[in-house]
Formats: structure tokens, C-alpha cells, sequence
């Protein structure tokens, strides 16, 4: 199993969890911390391409700053 862990908007972790589950056995999502939006994700190595590819499509709706730039 791949792990990679990930700060998101703690707003989204439960959108995120519902879109990964989406794809049937694709990860499965962990919250480590939830104020602070880190969560783990754990992948077979052979879904590799799919999640970066899942990511890459989504990380705008995941993004923990605001548009203006400024870090909460």
C-alpha cells in the first residue's frame, strides 16, 4: 500500500471522502487531523495513475487557501 498524506479545506474532507469512495476500491481516506484539514490516503501501487490523475482533477475544489492568496 501507497500512502500519501494531504492538507486540504477541512470543509471538503467529507466531499473528498464521498468522491474517492466513488471509485470503487481506488484509496481509502483517513483524517488525521481535522481542524487542520490533513488527511492520509492509501492506494495500491497499481491505482497510482488514477489517483494522481482523481487529484490533479479536483485539487482546485481542495485547496486550503482562499483565491487572494493569503494562508489561514
Amino acid at each position: 500500500m501507497h500512502k500519501i498524506f494531504l492538507r486540504i479545506a477541512p470543509a471538503k474532507i467529507g466531499w473528498f471522502k464521498f468522491i474517492l469512495e466513488g471509485y470503487d476500491g481506488l484509496g481509502v481516506l483517513t483524517t488525521i487531523d481535522r481542524g487542520k484539514g490533513i488527511v492520509r490516503v492509501s492506494f495500491h501501487s497499481s491505482s497510482s495513475e488514477d489517483v494522481f490523475s482523481l487529484l490533479s482533477a479536483i485539487s482546485s475544489e481542495l485547496t486550503p487557501y482562499v483565491s487572494n492568496g493569503s494562508r489561514p
